[in-house]
């Protein structure tokens, strides 16, 4: 079976940590997974043991290696972006050290929306690589692709037990395997003892416990919720409520069209001549940035003249083939005609293409809230049960030495596996603390349109609230949800509201396509005269623990007329 590790599936934290390790290490000659640790949790993008930055790197130090929980963790996301091939080794006797690759020094640098080249690197993983020898497994595949071909043949919706007796253990390219899968999974269908004796079955064969077979799925499941290919579902294709993910339009679209691409595989690499060879590297490589937003028209003569060496392989179609993720990088650098892992010069003397997606980033408003007007809770809203164990976890944290941003970071940890029965309370109680009286629906009420509501004396406010569970990044289909809950509010008048005032939703984290959702925003108000506001689980616990700790809060007024994306955050005392 396919192994995916799992050090954290969340899209901005991939890009943050490959953006925050380039600006500290990319000019060495090489990194090490100590200089990973080191450039990740000085970031404060990884605690241990409720540290974070230094101390979570002295607390978490072992005589035995695999005892380290910092650097386990690193190696998981050192191992994730070679996956993706961001990252690779140093040399071709040894996993590590490592250097950055052509398309990874592209993310670390690319100033505007990184979800395109995101998504051609996951389109580009694939089994059996150069950097995988050692693996034990002998799955042909292109998993992703073949993940959305499954989801479509079981019409659209899968439970992330059958990804592992699916797609992670069969080979792609044989079509009476692929086939007899499909069959075998809907045998299973409706009957969940049969699935839970066929997973321990399949655990069982792998010297394997169930926990650990059953967290391989959070990756590839990660990974195409952050592309926005699938979303979370509750069904009962088992015969019992199971949250479960079903592809999305988005998804069946890039399906459509990978599907009638060249797939590139390494076996049929390695046949060819080298001067074919070094056509298809330059192709795979150009085609991604080119399909990501990229200003190619520098390198426009040389694809041309490589689709026409390459055209017995191509024939006619686009190349489906990410090279710094499948073939060693000496032979990607010889045919790119660049060199890294010699130090500095090499580094900042490569050419890199500029991105036409940050003419996108236009469209995307996003207001910065200052947190700077004395402010004290609202304690007279705060009753409820579970507005009381929050204020008693602030409490501890901040008894405990934490700073403010330090408390918000352990929280916006702490909740990012949060439930609708643990997040919709949550929202509601960071409203009641910045000042807003605000109740949330219980999960389950159809008589709520809403997820929660402001209730105020003339300018109510409806919340559309996604838990992380539901979706880590707020969707297109969260801002049309918050456009409904305002047409709804104002024909039922069940609370006072004016066209003006604005409806919010709120999720764990921005959407991914920031500028795509800025565009709906837009739209809203041009047809409808409404205001959509966005708002992320960070934004919202800083604004509450700014109050909380430090006694500092905002203009309130803004909220009412909050139009497009939201961001608080609390600065440290180094910024």
């Amino acid at each position: 079976m396919l192994r995916f590790r799992n050090p954290g599936t969340r899209y901005s934290t991939h890009i943050h940590i490959i953006k925050q390790l380039y600006q500290r290490v990319g000019a060495q000659e090489f990194f090490t997974l100590d200089d990973m640790s080191k450039a990740i949790a000085q970031a404060k993008l990884m605690t241990a043991y409720g540290y974070s930055g230094d101390e979570a790197i002295k607390l978490s130090r072992t005589e035995q290696g695999s005892m380290n929980s910092t650097l386990m963790n690193v190696k998981m996301y050192a191992e994730l972006f070679r996956m993706l091939g961001w990252i690779a080794p140093y040399n071709e006797t040894s996993s590590y050290p490592m250097v950055f690759t052509y398309i990874g020094i592209h993310i670390a640098l690319c100033s505007g929306d990184c979800s395109k080249l995101y998504e051609q690197s996951v389109l580009g993983i694939n089994n059996p690589t150069h950097f995988n020898d050692n693996m034990h497994y002998e799955e042909q595949s292109r998993f992703f692709k073949c993940a959305l071909r499954t989801l479509i043949d079981l019409d659209g919706v899968m439970y992330k037990h059958e990804l592992c007796l699916g797609p992670m253990n069969i080979s792609d390219q044989d079509e009476d395997e692929y086939q007899n899968m499909i069959s075998y999974i809907r045998s299973l269908r409706g009957n969940y003892r049969a699935l839970t004796d066929a997973f321990e079955n399949l655990a069982n064969s792998l010297n394997m416990s169930t926990t650990s077979v059953d967290n391989s799925t959070r990756t590839p499941i990660g990974l195409m919720k952050n592309c926005g290919w699938i979303e979370s579902v509750n069904t009962r294709i088992y015969g019992r409520s199971l949250i479960c993910f079903q592809i999305t339009e988005y998804g069946r679209a890039v399906h459509e069209q990978i599907q009638n691409m060249c797939d590139l595989r390494l076996q049929q690499f390695e046949e060819l001549h080298i001067e074919i060879q070094n056509s298809l590297i330059r192709l795979g490589t150009y085609s991604m940035l080119e399909r990501s937003g990229y200003d190619v028209s520098s390198v426009r003569d040389i694809i041309q003249n490589d689709k026409l060496i390459c055209e017995d392989i191509l024939k006619g179609k686009e190349l489906l083939f990410s090279p710094s993720a499948t073939v060693k990088r000496s032979r990607v650098e010889s045919a790119l005609g660049i060199q890294f892992g010699v130090g500095v010069d090499s580094q900042f003397d490569i050419e890199t293409f500029n991105s036409a997606v940050t003419e996108r980033t236009e469209l995307t408003t996003t207001q910065i809230w200052e947190l700077n007007i004395p402010e004290e809770a609202a304690i007279d809203l705060l009753v409820e049960p579970e507005d009381i164990e929050f204020l008693q976890r602030v409490k501890d944290l901040k008894s405990s030495g934490y700073s403010s941003p330090e408390i918000v970071a352990l929280l916006f940890e702490y909740y990012s596996d949060a439930t609708q029965t643990t997040f919709y309370p949550l929202i509601a109680t960071l409203f009641k603390i910045i000042g807003f009286k605000c109740s949330y629906s219980r999960p389950g009420d159809n008589g709520a349109r809403w997820d929660a509501i402001i209730d105020d004396p003339e300018r109510s406010i409806p919340i559309e609230i996604k838990s992380p569970t539901e979706e880590q990044n707020l969707s297109i289909k969260a801002i049309r949800q918050a456009l409904e809950n305002k047409i709804i509010l104002l024909s039922r008048a069940s609370y006072i509201t004016t066209p003006e005032v604005s409806s919010l939703a709120v999720g764990y984290y921005m959407p991914n396509e920031r500028a795509e959702v800025s565009r709906l925003i837009s739209y809203i108000k041009e047809t409808y005269g409404y205001k959509i506001g966005v708002i992320d689980l960070n934004s919202l616990l800083s604004l509450a623990v700014s109050i909380l700790v430090d006694g500092k809060g905002f203009d309130k007024e803004k909220l009412y007329i909050l139009e497009g994306m939201m961001n608080a955050y609390i600065l440290r005392d180094n910024e």
